[in-house]
C-alpha cells in the first residue's frame, strides 16, 4: 500500500513508511500533551523555589534556572525524547526518499519547457550561520551536497517539515505561513497591489507557492543559500503549475536592483541566521522595494518578554539543544528599531501577532501587541514586522 501527497517530487510512503511515521508522531504528541507538563511543574514547583532560596530573589529568567533544571532526571529525560522523536522523524524519512531516489530525479529531469528559471552559483559561499549547524537537526543542514545536482535535502525537507506540523500549517502543501503574511498584506496594506515578489530564504518554495496562489498576476522571485533547496524548489513548483524565478543568493545582499519590488517578504527565516545578518537583511528589504512598497517579515511568536519562566526554558530548546542558535536571539531582537535602523520611518513600522489563517483571508489590519498567553501556540498565530518604504 502506497499512500499520495501533494504532488509528484514529494516522496510517498508505502505501509511500514507510514506506520513508523505515524508512531513517531505519537511520540511526539505524547511528548507536547504528557511530558511537557510535567516538565512545566518540576520548574515552577520545585527548581524555582531551589534557586529563590539559593539566590534571595524569584528567577524570573531562563538562564537563572538552567543549569539546576538541567541537573533534573526528568528534564534530562524530556530534553532526551523532544529530540530523539526528531532525529529518528528524519531518519525514516530520509530512508523513503533514498528508497525512490532515482525516480524523484527523473521526475526533475524530466520537466523539459519550464515555465519558472532556476539560477544557481557554482561559487556561492554558504554563510557561516548555515554550515557552522545542522539546523532542526537535519544532518548536513539544507546546503549539503552529497551528488552532483543534489536535491535530496530538498525533499526531506518538504515531507518531513509537512509531517512534523501534523497539518496545522496547511496540510501537505505546508502553506499556512505564506497565506498568513498574504492576509496580512491585503489587510493592512489594500491599496498595495504587488507586481513584484520576492520571498527571502525561501526554502522547498511553501510560502512562495501561496504568495503566487494569492497574488496569481505577481512575478515571483524567490531566493535561499542552499542549491539542494532550490533544484527541488523549482521542480516541485513546476509540478504545481507555478511560474517562479528561483536563485541561489543571501538575502543579506543580492543582484537584484534598486527599487525593483513592491513586496518583500520572509516565512520563519531569521530564526536561521544571526543578528547581523537580520540587520543586513532588514537593510535589504528596504534598498530592494519602490517607494509605497512593503516589507513583512514572518517569524515564530515566541517573545521572551512575554514568557513566563518554564515557557522561556521551552523557548531555549531550540536553541540550546536543537541546532537553532539564533531561535532565542530573535525572540529577543528588536524588530522596530530593526527597521528604523534599515530606513523605515517609525510610523510606517508594525510590529506585532498575526493569527494564522490557512487561506488569504480580510483579517483585522493591526497587528497584535500580544501573542497566546503561553507564546507556544506557534500554530495559532505568528509574530510580524512590516513598514512601508517612503
Amino acid at each position: 500500500m502506497a499512500t499520495t501527497f501533494a504532488h509528484p517530487m514529494m516522496p510517498q510512503t508505502n505501509h511500514d513508511e507510514m506506520a513508523l511515521e505515524a508512531f513517531l508522531l505519537s511520540m511526539r504528541n505524547h511528548v507536547l500533551m504528557e511530558m511537557d507538563p510535567l516538565d512545566q511543574r518540576l520548574t515552577n514547583e520545585y527548581v524555582a523555589p531551589r534557586v529563590a532560596a539559593a539566590i534571595g530573589k524569584q528567577p524570573t529568567k531562563s538562564a537563572e534556572i538552567r543549569q539546576e533544571l538541567e541537573a533534573q532526571p526528568f528534564h534530562q529525560t524530556w530534553l532526551t525524547v523532544h529530540r530523539l522523536y526528531q532525529d529518528m522523524l528524519y531518519g525514516a524519512i530520509g530512508e523513503s526518499v533514498d528508497r525512490q531516489h532515482a525516480s524523484l530525479d527523473a521526475a526533475r529531469r524530466a520537466i523539459s519547457k519550464p515555465q519558472g528559471s532556476l539560477t544557481l552559483d557554482p561559487d556561492f559561499e554558504v554563510p557561516r550561520y548555515i554550515t557552522a549547524f545542522d539546523h532542526h537537526r537535519m544532518a548536513g543542514s539544507y546546503h549539503t551536497e552529497y551528488s552532483p545536482e543534489d536535491f535530496r535535502p530538498g525533499a526531506i525537507y518538504d515531507r518531513y517539515s509537512s509531517t512534523y506540523h501534523y497539518w496545522r500549517n496547511g496540510g501537505w502543501m505546508n502553506d499556512g505561513r505564506g497565506h498568513t503574511l498574504a492576509s496580512h498584506i491585503v489587510s493592512a496594506y489594500p491599496d498595495l497591489k504587488p507586481t513584484r515578489i520576492l520571498d527571502m530564504a525561501c526554502a522547498v518554495g511553501h510560502s512562495t507557492i501561496a504568495l503566487k496562489d494569492d497574488f496569481p498576476h505577481a512575478e515571483v522571485y524567490a531566493i535561499d543559500v542552499a542549491a539542494p533547496m532550490l533544484r527541488y524548489a523549482h521542480a516541485r513548483a513546476e509540478y504545481i503549475n507555478r511560474k517562479v524565478h528561483f536563485s541561489q543568493q543571501n538575502a543579506e545582499r543580492t543582484n537584484f536592483p534598486d527599487g525593483h519590488f513592491d513586496l518583500v517578504v520572509s516565512a520563519a527565516s531569521l530564526h536561521e541566521t544571526s543578528l547581523a545578518a537580520m540587520r543586513n537583511i532588514f537593510r535589504e528589504s528596504h534598498r530592494l522595494l519602490r517607494p509605497g512598497g512593503v516589507m513583512a517579515h514572518l517569524e515564530v511568536p515566541a517573545r521572551h518578554e512575554e514568557l513566563g519562566l518554564w515557557e522561556q526554558v521551552r523557548a531555549d530548546f531550540e536553541s540550546h539543544y536543537n541546532n537553532e542558535p539564533f531561535m532565542a536571539g530573535v525572540g529577543r531582537a528588536d524588530w522596530t528599531k530593526t527597521a528604523i535602523d534599515a530606513g523605515f520611518a517609525a510610523d510606517d513600522v508594525q510590529v506585532g501577532f498575526r493569527q494564522y489563517t490557512p487561506t488569504m483571508t480580510k483579517v483585522e489590519p493591526k497587528l497584535a501587541p500580544k501573542g497566546s498567553p503561553d507564546g507556544r501556540l506557534a500554530m495559532g498565530s505568528w509574530y510580524i514586522c512590516s513598514a512601508v518604504r517612503r
